[in-house]
């Protein structure tokens, strides 16, 4: 007895490949068609069922399904055992942006694995993380170097604008309290005065509000001469133009010092060292607060000291917010700036308390052509460690290149100038 089957073409692709690609098969396959793309991945899966059943290792068969299942992405947990899928190459701040937009902007590192990590640590497959953060921590503009997913680009751009935003407005606000105490002499008439021409201001300088104001000054966009002269008038430039008067003034309070300085600068080269001008004079004594260590480029303020001359202080420094005001002296930087003395800064950087960690952040400090004059270590809470760096450097350019440098080191998890 002979039994014959005979099958049509629909019949033989439902045997051999299943209902699926008999689906796809009456859809049509052009190239333009919307199923090519499903017949691809039917293709895969079958391919990837063949590879399975010839898989003698369970190992080796289980690296290659990942490979295939996760070849665009990568699989995390948190400490509590929730998966969370990233992009592939997403780092430490990737995933801490994903759980929430706080956490990701106080991040300082995490712990992968049980092991201590740095934000720009890329995350695999399996890894379980868990975030460390800190009040102080903010996002910085060179995060957006370590980050692959959008929501995180987008969150830290967004804070990086409102935060700079905040500081210029409270900058403006701050310029024009100081002018109007200036121009104003110090009693209220001034801030009534500006308090009346407000609407002229911002329909002058056609501006939408007080807080617009502030933020054109703290950018620049206006100089605190124009609007003190909007609300003054030609009493302003009076002003501006008597303060070589009142500088003189505000040094007779202390005039043995500046004898003694005096005496001094004779003694000086034509060309102030230093790079600091008083006023319009350049040869004066000098001294730098060794707590805020200025550099060049820093927003600066003078202290008329007994036996030192004028010390020179960063303006956010602790100890000129305690010096009398009447002593306190405007300098500025030379703007010439061929005279750059290399001065100590004191970086503190927080890292993984592991070895090496040390030897490669001081490779990439004399990788940049600068000395290190002191360094120190200490071992703090949560497997980290503290260290300290004085180096010598000229400007601030050179600060934010060497801080830049340093946080791209594996292991490091801030880093920031002694204030």
């Amino acid at each position: 007895k002979v039994e014959v089957q005979i099958r049509t073409k629909e019949m033989d692709d439902i045997a051999e490949s299943g209902i699926a690609a008999h689906w796809i098969y009456k859809q049509g396959q052009g190239k333009g068609s919307s199923n090519s793309k499903d017949s691809n991945q039917f293709a895969w899966l079958r391919q990837l069922v063949d590879d399975v059943v010839q898989q003698s290792d369970p190992k080796a068969m289980l690296q290659s399904v990942k490979e295939d299942l996760f070849a665009k992405e990568v699989l995390v947990f948190s400490p509590t055992g929730e998966l969370y899928p990233l992009a592939r190459g997403s780092s430490v701040l990737d995933f801490a942006y994903k759980v929430h937009s706080d956490l990701g902007a106080h991040c300082t590192g995490a712990k992968v694995n049980g092991r201590i990590a740095s934000i720009r640590y890329l995350l695999q497959n399996g890894d379980i993380v868990h975030i460390m953060t800190s009040k102080s921590q903010t996002p910085k503009r060179e995060w957006l170097r370590h980050v692959r997913t959008s929501k995180a680009k987008s969150r830290i751009k967004a804070w990086l604008k409102r935060h700079q935003k905040e500081n210029s407005a409270a900058k403006g606000k701050k310029e024009i309290e100081e002018g109007l105490e200036k121009y104003s002499k110090g009693d209220d008439a001034g801030k009534k005065e500006y308090q009346r021409k407000l609407d002229h201001l911002l329909t002058t300088f056609k501006l939408l509000d007080e807080n617009h104001l502030f933020t054109a000054l703290g950018y620049g966009q206006l100089s605190l001469k124009n609007v003190m002269t909007e609300i003054f008038g030609s009493a302003a430039i009076a002003t501006a133009n008597n303060d070589r008067s009142d500088l003189s003034t505000r040094n007779d309070r202390d005039s043995q010092v500046l004898n003694k300085s005096q005496s001094v600068s004779s003694d000086l080269p034509s060309n102030n060292s230093s790079g600091i001008v008083v006023g319009r004079e350049r040869n004066i004594l000098l001294s730098f607060c060794r707590n805020c260590s200025p550099l060049r480029g820093d927003n600066i303020k003078g202290v008329i000291t007994k036996g030192k001359g004028i010390k020179v202080h960063r303006t956010g420094c602790k100890y000129l917010s305690e010096s009398d005001d009447a002593l306190q002296i405007d300098v500025t930087w030379e703007k010439s700036g061929k005279n750059v003395t290399l001065r100590p800064v004191e970086l503190q950087v927080i890292c993984s308390d592991s070895p090496g960690v040390l030897a490669d952040m001081s490779r990439a400090i004399t990788s940049l052509g600068m000395n290190i004059g002191n360094v120190s270590l200490k071992k703090i809470k949560n497997g980290r460690g503290l260290a300290r760096f004085e180096v010598m450097l000229g400007n601030l350019d050179e600060l934010e290149n060497l801080m830049v440098q340093l946080r791209q080191e594996e292991g490091v998890l801030s880093v920031s100038r002694r204030t």
